[in-house]
């Protein structure tokens, strides 16, 4: 086990799996320009540590995150500042090798609902919501919201949900697709980790083409998407992976991933 604090964030490895905690309970983990830089660094730490497979991504204290923190101004253009401080850290997660779980409890708010949502995975509580509520203080959502909410719930139900500065609860989440699971609140952080092991276990290589086509198959044809599919296997099928679960499925045995 190894543990490392920061400034506003935390994280713990234990085997394969790194957990990512926010940590600025007293302001609901909303982000300050530390907290930004911190994350991203964070998560390219973790990038390049070869034994790291499946990363959790939570909150402290009250809920996942509120967002950006409004007490810390916006350099104008607003722009500029979204693709300088938050763009780094969505597509540090959108094009990581690792499996990232989100695991939301409390509210996933403004920026931090379009963070639960670009994780790879997502379980939340029970009780808890993304909230959608740009609106409220005369902005339009950010960090690629509108194109999850519209791939979910397509455009009459996203716009209604933005314009009137609405949220989704857990179990519209899961309803929608947007989440994978809900649970009670008070297993959410030990079904994350059950979660997070069991997909450890699972063929990094093949986890990490399987991400990487699905990233990208809403721009493609079908036959674009086919082609895509045959040149990951290409990789794939000469990998040791493939190679000895391929004698452990004839063994009827479980097959061991080493990631090579």
């Amino acid at each position: 086990k190894k543990e490392l604090s920061k400034e506003f964030l935390k994280y713990t490895i234990i085997s394969s799996v790194a957990e990512i905690e926010l940590f600025r309970p007293k302001q609901y983990n909303s982000f300050n320009q530390v907290l930004r830089k911190e994350l991203v660094d964070t998560l390219k730490e973790l990038e390049k540590m070869d034994g790291i497979r499946v990363v959790i991504l939570r909150g402290s204290g009250p809920g996942f995150t509120a967002g950006a923190d409004l007490n810390e101004p916006f350099p104008p253009p607003i722009s500029q500042h979204l693709e300088d401080e938050y763009k780094p850290i969505f597509e540090a997660i959108a094009n990581s090798r690792l499996l990232i779980i989100a695991a939301v409890h409390g509210s996933a708010a403004g920026i931090g609902a379009a963070l639960a949502m670009v994780c790879d995975f997502l379980i939340m509580a029970e009780s808890s919501r993304i909230s959608i509520i740009f609106s409220n203080i005369g902005l339009v959502p950010d960090g690629g919201a509108t194109w999850f909410l519209y791939q979910a719930l397509g455009y009459k139900k996203a716009l209604q949900l933005i314009v009137e500065g609405g949220y989704l609860s857990a179990n519209d989440c899961k309803k929608y697709g947007i989440a994978n699971k809900v649970v009670k609140d008070d297993r959410l952080a030990s079904d994350a980790r059950k979660w997070a092991n069991a997909l450890s276990e699972r063929a990094p290589l093949a986890n990490d083409a399987a991400k990487r086509l699905l990233r990208r198959v809403s721009e493609k044809t079908y036959e674009e998407a086919f082609i895509s599919e045959a040149l990951e296997q290409d990789k794939m099928s000469i990998s040791e992976d493939f190679h000895n679960a391929r004698i452990a499925f004839l063994k009827k045995s479980k097959p061991k991933f080493s990631g090579k």
